[in-house]
């Protein structure tokens, strides 16, 4: 019985030791604001209006912004992705079907295996599988227009002509 004791309490001490480290000693995480939904009332009627949302859904529901960043993160920073995505149709790892600058970030997000910035990939896949889901999966859930809007968005951003068409306007 004795044998027990001391096991039961060497095993409450060391409970205890863990407990304390990560009430005490680890600093807590306080999370940001969840992404919130889209707050767009129809289609965008301009390219302001479509750039206003392509950026709200960058930094907001589509949480681009959480995993691309300047200082290196999960993904690769994207202020520059319309100005290298030609050269990306003729890299020897890329394996989709786009023909231009617009398709290929159109297929950067809806299927992000088509081509993996080298140092991005999934462990273990050789760099052949992308970690990023396709967004207008239920995890993030973007419409087409909003896929247009940061389309648009990146091309802006990164300096060159915008080529996204505005979403022609349905009519009741």
């Amino acid at each position: 019985m004795g044998r027990f004791v001391k096991t039961a309490a060497f095993s409450l001490f060391i409970i205890g030791l863990y407990t304390f480290y990560s009430v005490f000693v680890i600093p807590p995480i306080n999370p940001g604001e969840p992404p919130s939904e889209s707050a767009a009332s129809g289609e965008p009627a301009t390219i302001v209006e479509l750039l206003a949302l392509g950026e709200e859904v960058y930094n907001g529901k589509g949480a681009c912004a959480l995993c691309h960043t300047r200082e290196g993160g999960r993904a690769p920073a994207l202020e520059g992705s319309a100005l290298v995505a030609k050269a990306r149709l003729s890299s020897p790892g890329y394996s989709g079907k786009a023909v231009d600058a617009e398709s290929y970030l159109y297929e950067s997000l809806v299927d992000p295996s088509a081509y993996v910035v080298p140092g991005y990939g999934v462990s273990g896949t050789d760099g052949g599988v992308s970690p990023m889901p396709d967004v207008r999966a239920s995890s993030i859930g973007l419409s087409e227009t909003e896929i247009r809007a940061v389309i648009a968005y990146l091309q802006s951003v990164s300096g060159v002509e915008i080529t996204v068409a505005l979403p022609e306007r349905r009519r009741e």
